[in-house]
């Protein structure tokens, strides 16, 4: 249970006032799971899963989809959305022009990897060396070398992420290729989503450390240390979370939200938001970038009246059905499924058991709302045109993300929203959360 584990809060106060880093045996700083590491801590770990993923993932992914050759061309502060997972944390943006060039040589030799221009990518690529003008003529060559059958580029209409070659570099590129390679041209947006989507064992194991650290923000947040009943406003804590992750060291893909009911109905907001008082249910929805991976979680807290040691039993249920949602979420969702398969199946199932439900899971990791087929949509509660007919593929990670509306007779049957979001890995034996889930409401006195 991660909201009430007294280890975690406690964990939680030691980082208003000191790096966790500092708090860790020698031994232990490069360990993922247990610290915030710092960015050169982070270099070695981000450059060996790059190189990994290049020999294991890449051949297989560009054998799947039908590619002997796959062009990644972006440019600086317009970068396609792949390279990020590409490049080493040294690297904040490509250099004027990158173009990166993957040729499947084979089974026994793997797929050679070529920077045209000038960087290397701390090593992660051999370098054709051109001047920053002639970089298509080096790319003619060298395909003219290699005689490529089907070369992939990063075109898509229905994949966001597999959509980063610009029309500029398009034009430019089909310009120097002439009518006989350009005809071999053709969308890898599958490709680009399997890369992306495709995780190692190693990086699950990392994304662990990075979401104990996204639930110790929350714990943090939803508790005494920082809420204040009567003073402190829903946009203080919001804020406050914000301020955390940037001390912290780590990034941020959204602004945190944070959100209240209440008995009677929303409170009203103010100018700097709206007063939490007592009696009141609080959801956060929050994410933060952290060894290049990004969280999206949802979580709620209940502040005790006086004299209550928990929350009312209906704001239980509510909690519960919620989590049932999520099993059944994951129920339907096996490796195989389409996520309208998954989605179809969950939302009948609960609907049958009394569960008001909507579903709108999406993958996560290199980017918050990642590559891969979503789980429903907030206004997709019939299945999500093209994406959605995709199917869900081992070794991947998604937020589960839900909500289930129940009336609270503790709140004379008002009807409030039970909003959960957690991160999973479904792996090849099946579903696993990151880091737990939550099944009870952190508790704020």
């Amino acid at each position: 249970m991660i909201c009430a584990h007294p280890a975690r809060l406690a964990l939680a106060a030691l980082l208003t006032t000191t790096p966790l880093v500092a708090q860790l045996p020698r031994a232990e700083q490069m360990q993922p799971q247990n610290a915030v590491l710092t960015h050169r801590q982070e270099d070695p770990l981000i450059k060996e899963r790059i190189q990994e993923r290049f020999e294991t993932l890449l051949p297989e992914l560009m054998r799947r989809e039908g590619f002997d050759m796959w062009l990644v061309i972006t440019r600086e502060y317009n970068s396609d959305p792949v390279f990020r997972s590409m490049a080493p944390i040294t690297t904040y943006s490509s250099r004027r022009r990158t173009i990166l060039m993957f040729h499947d040589l084979g089974p026994e030799r793997g797929v050679e990897r070529i920077s045209v221009g000038r960087s290397d990518y701390q090593g992660a690529f051999d370098v054709y060396r051109t001047h920053n003008d002639s970089q298509y003529v080096g790319l003619r060559r060298l395909i003219e070398e290699r005689d490529p059958q089907r070369i992939g580029i990063n075109v898509s209409d229905r994949w966001n992420h597999a959509d980063g070659l610009t029309h500029n570099e398009y034009l430019r590129l089909t310009d120097a290729l002439g009518a006989r390679y350009t005809e071999r041209l053709a969308s890898a947006e599958m490709l680009a989503v399997g890369w992306l989507e495709a995780k190692l064992p190693k990086e699950t194991d990392q994304y662990r450390g990075v979401m104990r650290l996204a639930h110790q923000v929350i714990a943090e947040a939803f508790s005494n240390q920082v809420i204040v009943p009567g003073v402190t406003t829903n946009q203080d804590v919001a804020w406050w979370m914000r301020q955390r992750v940037a001390e912290m060291g780590l990034g941020a893909w959204f602004h945190p939200s944070v959100n209240v009911q209440r008995r009677g109905g929303l409170p009203q907001a103010g100018p700097h938001g709206s007063v939490i008082e007592r009696g009141d249910m609080l959801h956060t929805d929050f994410g933060l970038i952290g060894i290049g991976f990004s969280t999206d979680t949802q979580h709620n807290a209940y502040v005790l009246r006086p004299g209550e040691t928990d929350a009312p039993e209906g704001l239980k249920e509510g909690l519960r059905q919620a989590n049932r949602l999520q099993d059944l979420t994951m129920m339907h969702g096996p490796a195989g499924a389409t996520g309208n398969e998954a989605l179809a199946g969950a939302l009948a199932q609960a609907r049958q058991e009394g569960i008001d439900p909507t579903i709108y899971c999406h993958p996560i990791g290199y980017h918050g709302h990642g590559a891969g087929t979503p789980i429903g949509m907030t206004d997709y509660q019939d299945g999500v045109p093209v994406r959605g007919d995709y199917v869900l593929r081992p070794n991947t990670w998604h937020s589960i993300e839900l909500n289930a509306r129940y009336a609270v007779p503790e709140w004379d049957g008002q009807e409030v929203r039970f909003a959960l979001e957690e991160d999973a890995a479904l792996l090849d034996d099946g579903w696993h959360w990151v880091d737990g889930r939550q099944t009870s409401f952190y508790l704020i006195h």
